[in-house]
């Protein structure tokens, strides 16, 4: 299961996704960085995972890929949910998706079956 909602990201654990950028105030330009960040629940200064993208040509949308390894954040858990915080930045100095009027942007991690 993945969904995106009101930019909020919510998946089972362990799920391999890619997520679709647009960039609204232009284009993607080749060569561009896009940082993701995980980080803990009301806390951005505490950044549980990060992963950095190149852009590769000019384009006004651009991928962010995730691994199934690194979508498995944290402990795993039996029932309910997880809830992190995230941010997309851009060339190190622009947030695309983060903390705006409407509060933090939630990853949110559903339990995983596990024979464990």
């Amino acid at each position: 299961m993945f969904r995106v909602r009101n930019k909020n990201i919510y998946l089972n654990r362990g799920d391999a996704i890619t997520l679709q950028l647009v960039n609204n105030e232009g284009k993607f330009e080749a060569g561009d960085k896009i940082k993701f960040y995980v980080c803990a629940n009301g806390d951005y200064t505490n950044v549980l995972f990060e992963k950095e993208f190149t852009v590769a040509e000019t384009s006004n949308f651009a991928e962010i890929k995730l691994t199934s390894a690194e979508t498995r954040i944290g402990k795993p858990f039996k029932d309910g949910s997880v809830t992190y915080w995230y941010e997309i930045e851009l060339n190190g100095d622009t947030t695309l998706i983060g903390y705006d009027d409407e509060g933090a942007k939630k990853f949110v991690l559903y339990p995983e079956a596990t024979t464990e």
